[in-house]
């Protein structure tokens, strides 16, 4: 997507990504947010291959600086109370900008927007983002991408402010 501060795009995660991500997963930024580095590499190469999991490298101008994963939650409900509620064709995006330079420039707003807008666009019915009810600077750019908040609920992971976007 064309933007006078680069072009935000994706390509899937590959095994070869698993070293950055690890490292970026090491960054207190990120660290406060996504425990257990070394559990969430082994999670993120589990879904590398994964049908119900899209995990992607976010670029700048062909740069990578963010990790997204795109999750269909149609097989989640019996596991997430929260979601039985939503429409079939929901999906949820978990993401992070690694490098510590990156963040706050609006970088956030424009990869979890450009996602949403990719996944509506392929017939999702809605797209969800879980942020840490404490986590006010992922609140205020998801609000910004466009993304209502539906309420707080206990979730598997901890509190979650569950929020939506729909087409």
């Amino acid at each position: 997507m064309p933007h006078s501060d680069g072009v935000i795009g994706f390509r899937p995660l590959a095994e070869d990504d698993l070293e950055m991500m690890a490292r970026w997963l090491a960054e207190p930024h990120v660290a406060a947010w996504w425990h257990r580095a070394e559990r969430q590499v082994e999670q993120m190469r589990s879904h590398i291959d994964d049908p119900t999991v899209s995990p992607f490298v976010v670029l700048l101008d062909d740069v990578p600086f963010g990790y997204i994963q795109l999750c269909d939650l149609d097989h989640e409900r019996d596991n997430e109370p929260a979601l039985e509620s939503q429409p079939m064709g929901t999906f949820g995006i978990d993401q992070f900008i690694g490098p510590a330079d990156k963040i706050g420039k609006g970088l956030g707003t424009r990869l979890v927007s450009a996602m949403a807008e990719r996944a509506l666009n392929d017939g999702a019915s809605r797209v969800l983002v879980d942020p840490h009810p404490d986590n006010a600077a992922a609140i205020r750019a998801y609000e910004k991408a466009g993304f209502v908040r539906l309420g707080t609920f206990s979730m598997t992971s901890g509190p979650a402010l569950l929020m939506a976007r729909d087409p």
